[in-house]
């Protein structure tokens, strides 16, 4: 029987794999938040992109991964781990223990301005028209989401969580550099990463929070951390970002708070209105927009 299904192209394959993570990466924020109740977070942060690393290795090998192309990336590779992973992800778990899910979620919708000044800078890729009134769409359904509330600049957990949005975006800016010469192996952009960052929060983490004591509780989410948001989520994030551009894929992940918001409202009790609902159609509205091919600018 003739496929009736109608091909994706690698553009539309990558989008729809950083939807897919984006989903994933929603459910990310409410685990952690009832993981940090149980154990440190940088502790939980250390472990899971540890662990997830070594867990990726026989993959690597089993790929035939040259050791001269993990030599010849190794600093950009490793600043990818320290940025997302040390700084980004460490960040946030700390945050967590002080700001709702939801409210983490959004706020990394900051991310975008941050990355849109790197990609021009560093990486040259202009956006189109039509992207710009997605990002302005999107910035604004993050303001609306808040109104009339006042973003908690002086909450506990605001300015660390600051710290690692920027360390998102250059891990965001450094991966989009890697992938889009396609001369590093999608296994190799995601495990050495996670490796070298996890390997460091680790050992920060040991001197910080002391051994961490696990439960059977804490074993499950760790499990799901590992392998679903970390393992299968950034193999596709490394994926689509060598075929779109780095604001493309960080507007499609501004999707997670909407997926978050869901999540948080049924096993955190967080409160969901229509004004916040009102505020994720604009998000994706504007996301739809930016992931719309760029002009012959962008590379």
């Amino acid at each position: 029987m003739r496929n009736t299904l109608p091909r994706l192209d690698s553009h539309q394959k990558a989008i729809f794999q950083i939807l897919i993570t984006a989903i994933l990466w929603g459910t990310t924020f409410v685990v952690v938040r009832i993981g940090v109740s149980e154990i440190g977070p940088l502790s939980l942060a250390g472990i899971r992109f540890f662990t997830a690393g070594l867990l990726l290795l026989p993959l690597l090998m089993l790929k035939k991964i040259s050791t001269e192309e993990i030599k010849s990336n190794i600093l950009p590779l490793a600043l990818i781990g320290i940025f997302s992973y040390a700084i980004g992800n460490g960040a946030l778990n700390y945050a967590l223990q002080f700001l709702p899910a939801t409210l983490v979620s959004f706020l990394t919708s900051f991310i975008t301005p941050i990355i849109l000044i790197f990609s021009i800078i560093w990486l040259k890729e202009y956006p189109t028209l039509v992207q710009v009134a997605g990002l302005v769409v999107t910035f604004f359904g993050v303001i609306f989401y808040f109104y009339p509330q006042q973003i908690p600049f002086r909450a506990n957990g605001f300015g660390i969580l600051m710290l690692g949005l920027l360390g998102f975006a250059l891990q965001t800016t450094i991966g989009r550099f890697l992938a889009r010469n396609k001369k590093v192996h999608t296994i190799t952009l995601t495990t050495i990463p996670l490796i070298i960052g996890g390997g460091v929060l680790l050992i920060v983490s040991i001197f910080i929070e002391g051994f961490p004591v696990i439960s059977l509780r804490t074993l499950l989410i760790l499990g799901w951390l590992i392998i679903s948001n970390t393992i299968i989520g950034q193999l596709l994030y490394s994926s689509a970002i060598a075929e779109i551009t780095a604001i493309q894929v960080n507007l499609v992940l501004n999707l997670s708070p909407f997926f978050t918001a869901i999540f948080a409202w049924f096993l955190l009790g967080e409160q969901l209105g229509i004004k916040q609902i009102a505020a994720m159609g604009a998000v994706f509205i504007g996301t739809y927009l930016v992931q719309k091919k760029p002009g012959k600018s962008s590379t």
